[in-house]
């Protein structure tokens, strides 16, 4: 019986199915030569290097191969040391140099022990201005005694990434130091992860960029994070704000408490793990009336289902579309609703021509 080939074709159709491990393409990238070439442009677009020694095997395979290199449109560097200590050889550095000198980069991520001063290794780079994508992500050396992950932004950093659209900075310790250089970046949006902001504070960062767009804060303690992100909403004109407290809810928001014309610009906000009442929602109404997307959720919020009936049906927040409410009501303690509180929300919300999101 004659079995029908596969036409070369449906390739990367099969290889775009998100099911494939590395070791998968391995094998697939052995049955011809159209599936290395597939495989390839998959495995080297953006490679993800979790050990020293990734690192130097890898800039080893690149090194005079530029087929390979004008693959390689992303590079996540996030190597450990098996034996818990950070000393890496000079060998382990030229890799990394090497690396990072690479022409054609648009996103960048540095994890593990990269992440302590990663500053330091940010200076290799050779073409940043080309970098859209930046990622300083300590979350592999959370529980680390010996070094905490960190990054300092000064006008060195601005300059060298002055084409950046996205900036991630999670689990470490954030130094900005300021700088009389006016500049202007190029960001859209900016996301902070459990960063403790040292010294310095956001604007000092972000200067006088008029492009910023969305802002992402998670954190454990709104303690700490109210003021940056206050800075942030008295300063641009942001079109959407995440903003998520951990274990440690707030019970005094003060976000909106102040007269923020900025904040008038806000098309979507999501308040999790923090308290949000009647009185909250009618300053937030206050001072973003154009809100189309509200989403609000965690296990601290007193409202009933019929007090947020009430809300929508009073007219608040005239250019919703969508709205996303907890599961419960927090008395405390918080008390699941039961289906037979449904319909009064979803009536008011079908009124006013609102999306109620599951």
């Amino acid at each position: 019986m004659s079995r029908c080939p596969l036409v070369e074709d449906l390739i990367p159709e099969i290889l775009a199915l998100d099911i494939w491990w590395p070791r998968d393409l391995f094998r697939l990238a052995l049955i011809s030569p159209a599936w290395l070439f597939y495989v390839r442009k998959l495995l080297y677009s953006k490679p993800n290097l979790r050990s020293f020694s990734a690192c130097t095997r890898f800039a080893r395979g690149i090194q005079y191969n530029t087929h390979l290199q004008s693959l390689i449109k992303g590079i996540e560097l996030c190597p450990t040391s098996t034996d818990g200590s950070r000393c890496f050889g000079a060998e382990e550095m030229r890799a990394i140099r090497l690396i990072l000198g690479l022409d054609g980069l648009q996103s960048i991520t540095l994890g593990g022990e990269m992440a302590v001063c990663a500053e330091r290794f940010l200076n290799c780079l050779e073409h940043s201005h080309s970098i859209e994508e930046l990622t300083i992500d300590g979350s592999l050396l959370t529980n680390s005694l010996s070094a905490r992950p960190s990054f300092e932004w000064d006008e060195v950093m601005a300059c060298k990434f002055s084409a950046v659209h996205k900036v991630r900075f999670a689990h470490l310790e954030l130094d900005i130091l300021y700088t009389s250089t006016t500049y202007q970046l190029q960001l859209t949006d900016l996301i902070l992860e459990n960063v403790d902001v040292i010294s310095g504070n956001l604007p000092w960062l972000l200067q006088g960029t008029t492009t910023l767009k969305h802002l992402r804060v998670l954190g454990e303690s709104s303690r700490e994070l109210d003021e940056q992100v206050t800075f942030v909403l008295e300063n641009y004109c942001l079109e959407s704000l995440h903003y998520q407290v951990g274990t440690s809810p707030s019970w005094n928001l003060v976000l909106f408490d102040r007269s923020l014309a900025s904040a008038a610009s806000l098309r979507s906000l999501h308040l999790d793990g923090v308290r949000v009442d009647s009185e909250m929602l009618r300053t937030i109404h206050d001072q973003c009336p154009m809100m189309e997307q509200l989403y609000i959720s965690g296990r601290f919020v007193p409202l009933t289902r019929d007090e947020w009936a009430g809300c929508i049906a009073s007219g608040l927040f005239p250019a919703l579309q969508k709205l996303r409410v907890p599961e419960g009501t927090f008395f405390p303690p918080f008390i699941k609703w039961t289906a037979s509180l449904e319909p009064a929300l979803q009536m008011a919300c079908s009124r006013r021509g609102v999306h109620l999101l599951g």
